[in-house]
């Protein structure tokens, strides 16, 4: 934005003048060049949603439990040396050789 000032305060300062009920932000002015955007609205959401959106990794499909099994090492070791995914694999093999329901 042409003709703005921006001044440098740290946390401690803002907090303490936001105490004291000091803003030094013209919210007319913010209004204003964000009615000059068409746009900007639908920015704003779509920044609003990005920040709003839960943390963590999505859950894809069923969800899963971590387990512990003992298992023989040569048999793990076999898994592993399938590369990448063996644990997919697994869990794919495991419900195979159960009997359905």
């Amino acid at each position: 934005m042409r003709g703005s000032k921006m001044t440098v305060r740290t946390s401690e300062q803002m907090r303490e003048a936001r105490r004291r009920g000091e803003s030094r932000t013209d919210w007319e002015r913010v209004r204003r060049e964000i009615d000059k955007d068409p746009g900007a609205a639908e920015i704003h959401r779509r920044i609003h949603a990005l920040i709003e959106r839960k943390r963590g990794r999505p859950i894809v499909g069923e969800p899963k439990t971590a387990v512990s099994l003992r298992i023989p090492n040569s048999i793990l070791e076999r898994w592993k040396a399938t590369g990448p995914g063996w644990q997919t694999r697994m869990a794919k093999a495991l419900d195979k050789a159960l009997p359905k329901a």
